[in-house]
């Protein structure tokens, strides 16, 4: 299992000896699991403190995904990738959310979240 910061130490390359021990990891390894909440934070760093435009956040979780060596939600996160980069005013979580209820059959998702609510193609639903 990887965190957070092996994954942005391999895609941003910030400390080049970090990432050649990342990288040797990755040579060393036949699978690595990648919880969903490391995917979350991963997104969150991403887009918050390195301060990277949705599409470009977008890229870099698509590397991850791409990767056969990495043992993850695939078909969330490329699901939730498209209305994040499709919506700017739903955050990454929200767009997870949606897939993750539609994935396990636990529609609709109640919220009072309007943005959420309208952006959802009836997935969510404002209690009222």
């Amino acid at each position: 299992m990887i965190d957070t910061n092996i994954l942005l130490d391999w895609l941003l390359d910030r400390d080049p000896r970090r990432t050649a021990m990342v990288e040797k990891l990755f040579a060393a390894a036949t699978e690595l699991h990648i919880p969903d909440v490391i995917i979350v934070e991963l997104t969150f760093a991403l887009e918050k403190f390195y301060d990277l435009p949705r599409d470009i956040v977008a890229g870099n979780v698509t590397k991850v995904l791409d990767e056969p060596l990495f043992n993850c939600n695939r078909n969330m996160f490329q699901r939730a990738l498209g209305d994040y980069v499709q919506y700017p005013s739903l955050s990454f979580v929200d767009c997870c959310l949606m897939h993750y209820a539609e994935l396990q059959n636990a529609l609709p998702v109640w919220t009072f979240d309007k943005k959420l609510a309208a952006r959802s193609s009836a997935k969510a639903r404002l209690l009222k």
